[in-house]
């Protein structure tokens, strides 16, 4: 079982890394005349800046998904078949990222590529959830010990993000600022880690 969940992890990491990777390719620096001023370079820059700014952001969000999978592997002390499909569903929606990140801040602000690119997050969202929920619900006997109650903080960080691609996603049909929304992302773990009374909800 340890070798099955190691193969696991390790084609995870591939794909995140594959992710990150194409979202970095995807930068492809200006090309300058010979003798082109400073002026003539600058402006080159900041027109792919659009690009370089949603690849960071990108690059921090996809890192934040990695991390929560790492977190959630070493308290794993076995797998099925569900749980398989569930990440695979995870991943799948992970590899689309390099494009919806390219369809947004490769064009023009437009509603349409910034609600793709919030769907797929919110997708990837969605399914990080169900394999927390998943792993960890008892009856499954997945882990080592009962850590059902990280099902309280990670459903606060998927509420919060959710909220977030909805509040961005609409704000894209007033403004073209409506990016900026992405800066509540630096409140996200103040919510997750507030200490209310919840109950926690098993998933079957």
């Amino acid at each position: 079982m340890k070798f099955q969940l190691e193969r696991i992890l390790l084609f995870s990491d591939a794909v995140f890394a594959i992710a990150i990777t194409l979202m970095i390719i995807e930068i492809k620096p200006p090309h300058l005349e010979h003798g082109s001023t400073f002026l003539q370079g600058l402006n080159a820059f900041l027109i792919m800046s659009p690009t370089i700014i949603g690849t960071v952001l990108s690059f921090y969000l996809i890192g934040l998904f990695w991390y929560r999978h790492h977190d959630l592997m070493k308290h794993l002390v076995g797998c099925d078949k569900k749980f398989i499909n569930l990440n695979l569903s995870l991943l799948l929606s992970i590899a689309f990222l390099p494009f919806s990140t390219a369809f947004v801040f490769e064009n023009e602000p437009a509603p349409f590529p910034l609600l793709i690119y919030n769907m797929n997050y919110a997708i990837a969202t969605y399914f990080n959830y169900k394999i927390y929920a998943y792993a960890f619900n008892p009856k499954h006997n997945l882990t080592s010990s009962d850590v059902s109650h990280e099902i309280i903080k990670i459903r606060r960080e998927s509420i919060f993000s959710t909220g977030i691609y909805v509040l961005t996603s609409t704000l894209a049909f007033f403004t073209p600022l409506a990016p900026i929304g992405y800066s509540l992302f630096a409140l996200q773990q103040k919510f997750a880690n507030r200490k209310t009374a919840v109950t926690v909800t098993e998933e079957s």
